[in-house]
């Protein structure tokens, strides 16, 4: 393995933990945790479980937490376990661990309530002028983007006590098919075309969050959607030196 650092994903089984792990795989010495077996060599552990947290990420440098209920639907008895106790059992035990870095995969629903309309998040009106910034005040939209404020918060405790470094990435939306046309026809092209992310974006703002040299951050992890977008990406590319290359929008 040479001297490449040693990263950690817990959730490598997923959409985006899956694309990470097969672009990472030459970069860094990987070390793969998912819920279940898969047919790949990794960490089986229930995050939620103290007991099987318990020494799972020593020798790490860093560890990208993406494990979680991801359903803005969700409801309080599914995000309990899987994105309140298993964050903070996934964060004291890369403090204890002696972990460098910790990079959490936050979301787009932590600010989504400032566009609320007949109670669900609607990003659809192209008339809206409003850009959010990471600056600006929390909104969630749900108790999934409550608990992922959680985790940002929790982050800058560690950060703050510990000495750990910490990136959380506010995530757009990253489709299973790498385009996003993939919903045009349904009433919520608009609003997905607002949240896309590439693939290749996706995996370039987990590099740069995985890279930079810094003790807190909360960026937007959201490709250069200009037509569409609502999210002000200047602060957060500055910071990050995050550069997507990718849009979702038309004719490009």
């Amino acid at each position: 393995m040479g001297d490449k650092r040693t990263v950690g994903i817990t959730g490598s089984d997923g959409n985006i933990g899956s694309a990470l792990a097969a672009a990472f795989k030459d970069r860094y010495a990987l070390r793969l945790f998912t819920l279940d077996t898969v047919d790949y060599e990794s960490t089986v552990a229930d995050l939620s479980d103290p007991s099987q947290v318990e020494g799972l990420f020593d020798g790490l440098d860093c560890v990208v937490h993406l494990a979680a209920q991801i359903s803005a639907r969700a409801p309080w008895e599914e995000i309990l376990p899987n994105n309140i106790i298993a964050t903070q059992n996934v964060f004291a035990e890369a403090v204890r661990a002696g972990v460098r870095k910790i990079v959490y995969a936050s979301t787009n629903h932590t600010q989504h309530g400032f566009f609320m309309k007949d109670n669900k998040p609607n990003l659809s009106d192209l008339s809206i002028k409003q850009k959010l910034r990471i600056s600006d005040p929390p909104y969630p939209d749900s108790i999934y983007g409550v608990s992922k404020l959680f985790g940002e918060n929790l982050g800058r405790y560690y950060a703050t006590v510990a000495g750990i470094q910490f990136v959380a990435l506010r995530i757009g939306w990253t489709p299973l098919v790498d385009d996003p046309g993939y919903h045009d026809g349904n009433p919520m092209e608009d609003h997905l075309r607002a949240l896309y992310l590439s693939k290749r974006d996706c995996i370039h703002a987990f590099e740069r969050a995985i890279d930079i040299d810094t003790d807190f951050l909360v960026a937007y992890a959201i490709s250069d959607n200009r037509q569409y977008g609502i999210f002000d990406l200047e602060e957060s590319n500055r910071a990050l030196g995050y550069e997507p290359r990718d849009t979702s929008d038309r004719d490009c």
